[in-house]
């Protein structure tokens, strides 16, 4: 069972660059983004199917899924 999960932007820094990965379904999202050493806090806005999520949503089998990160400004 798989979840595609793509990290937009500077989120791609946390698996390697690549534009996407395939994850295991099960996991809550934040348990996603903490095994790839990415603290959850970063990601501003998490779509699942083109629709906000929160980081505790459950992934089911053929989830996409696109993390936004914080953006700092001045």
């Amino acid at each position: 069972m798989t979840v595609t999960f793509r990290p937009m932007g500077m989120l791609k820094q946390y698996i390697g660059g690549q534009h996407e990965i395939a994850v295991p379904a099960g996991r809550t999202i934040r348990e996603t983004m903490v095994a790839f050493d990415m603290p959850p806090e970063i990601a501003a806005l998490v779509l699942v199917n083109d629709e906000h999520q929160s980081k505790d949503y459950v992934l089911q089998e053929g989830d996409v899924v696109k993390l936004m990160a914080v953006i700092g400004g001045g």
